[in-house]
C-alpha cells in the first residue's frame, strides 16, 4: 500500500514539475515572439520614455505588462543606464513600473487559467499556431502571431497540468505537517523557488494553483507571493555580476525596492487578508484575492518610495565607486627620461589609438569589432551578422580616445625635454601626424551616430540599403588597414584596395541623390544619408592617412 502511494506521488510529482517546465517554455516562446515582433522599435520607446518621473513608471508598467517578464524589462533597463542612454534615477523608476507590470501576470492567470476549461482554447492555440508555423514559415508577421499562440497555448497547459498534479498531491500530503510554520517561513519558500526557476510569474502560477486545491491557506499563499517579489530581484543582481558601477546601482535599487516592499506587505499582510476575506465575492474566489494582494502591495511600494529616488539615487551613486584605470595601454608605464624606451612605449599607443578609432568606427555603423579583429567575418557575412543598433555611450568612447590624445601629447612634451637624436625626433613627428589623424577620424564619426541609428531602424528599403552600403564601404577600408598590421598586403596594395573605396564612396553618393525623384525619399533624408556618407569617407581617409605610421605585427585584441 506505501509502495503504490509512493509511487502515485512519484507520478504527480513528475507530472507537476513536467506542467512547470512546459509553463516556462510557453512563457520563453511568448516571450521571444513579443521580443521579435517589438524589435528594435520597441527598445527605442523604452530608452526614449524616460523624461520625467510618470513616464519612466509608465515605461516599466507598460514594457512589463507587453513582454510578461519583468525580468527582461530589468536586463533591458540595466543595460541602457550602463550605456549612459538613461538616467540611474530613470532607471530606478522603470524598475518600480516593471513590479506593477509583472502583476498582470497573476490576473491573467488567476482569470483565465481558472475560470476557463483550458483545453477549449489552449490546445487550439497551440494546434492553429503550429499550423501557421507549418504552412506560413515565409510570412513574418504570421509566424510571429503563430509562435505567441504557441507559447500561449503551452504556458496554460502547462498551468492545467500543475493544477491538477497539485490537487491529486492533497490527497497524499497530510497539509497539517505544514500549517505550524510561522508565514516568514512561507515568504523564504518563495524567494527559494522563484530564485531556482528565476521567474516570478511561474512561481506565482505555482501559488495559485496550490491555493486554488486548498494546500494553502490566502495568508500562507500572500507570504509566499511576497517571497516572489524578492526573489526576482536575484535575476537582476546575476545581470549586474561584474558590470559597471551604475549598473550594480540599479541592481541593488531593485533589491531594495522589492525588499522594501516585502517588510510593508508583511506588516499588512494579517489585516489586509482579513479584509480581503471579509469580502463575500473575494472568499468565494480566493484567487482573484491573491491576485489583487499581489497588486495592492506592489502599488503600495511605489507610493511609498517613489517620493525617496532621488534620495535612493543620490546614496548609490556612493556606492561601487572604483578608481578610473589609466586610459592609456604603454606610455604611463614609462618614464620619459629614458628616451629609448619611452619611444617603443609612445609608438605602441599611438597604434593602440589607431586600432581603438577603429573599433570605434565599427561601433558607430552598428558593427561588432569583435566580428572583425577576432571572428574574421568577411564583408557581407559581418554587415549581415549586424543588424542591430549596439547600445554604447558613444561620447564616452569618444572622449576616451580624445583622453588618450592629451595623454600622448604631454608625454611627447616631456620627451622633447630630452636630447633627442633627428631620426628620434623625425619619427616623433610622424607618430603625432598618425595620432591627429586618428582623432580627427573619430570626431567626423562622432556626431552621426543618431543618424546611423535612425537608418538601421527605417522601414524604407532604400534608406536601409544606402546604409549597409555605407557600413560596408567603412569596414571594406579597415580591412584594408588591417591586411596591413598583419603585413598580408603591402601600402601599395592598400593605396589600390583604397582608390575602390573612393570609388563606391561615389556610386553611394549617386544613389542616394537619385532616390529624392525616383524612389520617393524626402530631401532631409538624402542629406542626412549624404553627409553621413561624407563623414564616413572623411573618416577613412583619415585613418588610410593614420596607418602609414603605425606598426606592423601590432596585437589587435585590446
Amino acid at each position: 500500500m506505501v509502495k503504490k502511494r509512493d509511487k502515485c506521488m512519484t507520478a504527480q510529482l513528475v507530472q507537476a514539475l513536467s506542467g512547470l517546465g512546459m509553463f516556462l517554455f510557453g512563457m520563453l516562446y511568448m516571450e521571444l515572439a513579443l521580443k521579435e515582433s517589438a524589435g528594435r522599435r520597441f527598445k527605442s520607446w523604452v530608452k526614449n520614455s524616460t523624461s520625467s518621473t510618470i513616464k519612466s513608471l509608465m515605461t516599466g508598467t507598460v514594457a512589463t505588462a507587453l513582454l510578461q517578464s519583468s525580468s527582461v524589462v530589468t536586463l533591458m533597463t540595466l543595460s541602457f543606464v550602463s550605456a549612459s542612454l538613461i538616467s540611474l534615477y530613470s532607471g530606478i523608476v522603470v524598475i518600480f513600473g516593471a513590479n506593477v507590470g509583472t502583476t498582470l501576470t497573476s490576473w491573467i492567470v488567476a482569470t483565465l487559467g481558472f475560470k476557463v476549461k483550458i483545453e477549449a482554447f489552449a490546445l487550439p492555440m497551440i494546434g492553429a499556431g503550429g499550423l501557421l508555423l507549418i504552412f506560413a514559415p515565409d510570412h513574418k508577421k504570421i509566424t510571429l502571431v503563430a509562435k505567441v499562440f504557441v507559447g500561449f497555448g503551452l504556458l496554460f497547459l502547462g498551468l492545467e497540468f500543475m493544477k491538477s498534479a497539485i490537487e491529486s498531491l492533497t490527497t497524499l500530503i497530510d497539509l497539517e505537517k505544514f500549517s505550524h510554520l510561522p508565514l516568514i517561513a512561507f515568504i523564504g519558500i518563495g524567494f527559494f523557488l522563484t530564485a531556482l526557476i528565476q521567474s516570478s510569474s511561474a512561481a506565482t502560477a505555482i501559488v495559485l494553483s496550490a491555493l486554488y486545491v486548498h494546500i494553502l491557506s490566502f495568508e500562507q499563499s500572500a507570504a509566499m507571493v511576497i517571497g516572489t517579489n524578492i526573489g526576482t530581484t536575484v535575476t537582476a543582481m546575476i545581470g549586474a555580476m561584474g558590470g559597471i558601477p551604475d549598473k550594480k546601482r540599479v541592481a541593488l535599487a531593485h533589491f531594495i525596492f522589492n525588499f522594501m516592499t516585502a517588510i510593508a506587505a508583511f506588516i499588512i499582510l494579517t489585516p489586509l487578508a482579513h479584509f480581503l476575506m471579509g469580502i463575500q465575492k473575494l472568499y468565494d474566489d480566493p484567487v482573484i484575492a491573491l491576485a489583487l494582494f499581489h497588486t495592492i502591495f506592489n502599488l503600495l511600494g511605489v507610493v511609498l518610495l517613489l517620493p525617496f529616488v532621488s534620495l535612493m539615487a543620490k546614496y548609490l551613486n556612493q556606492l561601487f565607486v572604483h578608481v578610473e584605470p589609466a586610459p592609456t595601454r604603454y606610455i604611463h608605464l614609462v618614464d620619459p627620461q629614458f628616451s629609448e624606451t619611452a619611444l617603443v612605449a609612445l609608438r605602441d599607443e599611438v597604434n593602440n589609438l589607431f586600432v581603438k578609432t577603429m573599433k570605434y568606427a565599427l561601433l558607430i555603423a552598428n558593427i561588432k569589432p569583435n566580428d572583425v579583429f577576432v571572428k574574421k567575418l568577411g564583408l557581407k557575412e559581418a554587415v549581415e551578422a549586424n543588424q542591430d543598433q549596439i547600445e554604447f555611450n558613444h561620447k564616452i568612447a569618444y572622449n576616451t580616445i580624445k583622453e588618450i590624445e592629451i595623454k600622448i601629447m604631454e608625454f611627447v612634451s616631456a620627451l622633447n625635454q630630452q636630447d633627442l637624436l633627428p631620426d628620434e625626433k623625425e619619427s616623433l613627428d610622424t607618430l603625432l601626424a598618425s595620432v591627429r589623424e586618428s582623432v580627427y577620424a573619430a570626431k567626423m564619426l562622432k556626431d552621426i551616430k543618431n543618424d546611423m541609428n535612425e537608418f538601421s531602424e527605417s522601414s524604407s528599403e532604400t534608406i536601409h540599403t544606402i546604409y549597409d552600403a555605407i557600413r560596408r564601404n567603412l569596414l571594406y577600408a579597415i580591412m584594408i588597414y588591417i591586411n596591413y598590421m598583419d603585413e598580408v598586403w603591402s601600402m601599395d596594395t592598400c593605396k589600390e584596395k583604397f582608390s575602390k573605396a573612393e570609388e563606391e564612396n561615389h556610386r553611394i553618393m549617386n544613389e542616394a541623390s537619385i532616390s529624392i525623384s525616383h524612389k520617393g525619399i524626402n530631401e532631409k533624408n538624402v542629406i542626412s544619408l549624404l553627409n553621413t556618407n561624407r563623414s564616413v569617407f572623411i573618416a577613412t581617409q583619415a585613418l588610410f592617412e593614420a596607418s602609414r605610421s603605425v606598426s606592423l605585427h601590432f596585437p589587435l585584441e585590446d
